[in-house]
């Protein structure tokens, strides 16, 4: 596969990159399945909001990549996250994965919603950040979740637990956008550009998606 790397740290310049690929398909009038994730793309991922036409002939239909469990709205959430810092999109359908219900109802609930709407869109985009170790979303290294048949998986890490789509959804998505900014990422930039075994690298599963942008701050040498 190929991908493209911009060399930028323009969140402007990202944000009407995402957002032009997501108004481009619903005014085709498409049903847009939007993953979005947490951390430091939260800020992008909010002007991509600002940023979709308000009057859409579509559909827009916005998820998470994953979550970490707990109560409702608590503070480490990253759909609370994205909510605080002001993402809000009218006329758009937004599933989180936490409710209030308990850990094994929250999977079983989230997973029957994800597999009816990835079944149902007609173009299906992810917006990821990438770890200095190179998970995405909440796909950790040597985890559960790498080597997953379902199109959820959750499992326990020190921290959290987690809940996160898995490579087999990665694969079905029409695009991904990969936001990869600071120099401790760049290692991992260096790597993507290589082959390494989903297992230690898991940011190579993002190979599976024919269309891939990457924006990253890296210059190589």
């Amino acid at each position: 596969m190929s991908f493209n790397l911009v060399n930028t740290k323009d969140i402007e310049q990202i944000s009407d990159f995402v957002a032009g690929s997501i108004n481009r398909e619903l005014e085709k009038g498409s049903r847009v399945l939007w993953f979005a994730t947490g951390g430091s793309s939260i800020k992008i991922e909010s002007r991509i909001a600002q940023k979709i036409h308000k009057d859409f002939k579509g559909e827009l239909v916005i998820t998470l990549t994953d979550e970490r469990f707990g109560n409702l709205n608590h503070p480490d959430s990253n759909w609370f996250q994205l909510k605080e810092s002001g993402f809000d999109i009218l006329n758009a359908e937004f599933i989180p994965f936490l409710t209030g219900r308990n850990f094994r109802e929250t999977v079983e609930e989230i997973r029957i919603r994800i597999k009816d709407e990835v079944y149902k869109a007609n173009y299906k985009i992810g917006m990821f950040g990438l770890g200095i170790d190179g998970h995405i979303a909440g796909i950790l290294p040597r985890s559960d979740a790498v080597n997953s048949q379902e199109l959820i998986c959750a499992y326990d890490t020190p921290q959290y637990d987690r809940i996160t789509i898995t490579p087999h959804v990665i694969s079905m998505l029409d695009e991904a956008i990969m936001c990869a900014l600071g120099d401790m990422k760049w290692p991992m930039i260096e790597k993507f550009e290589e082959d390494w075994p989903i297992d230690e690298v898991p940011s190579q599963i993002l190979k599976s998606v024919p269309l891939l942008t990457i924006f990253s701050d890296y210059r190589a040498g």
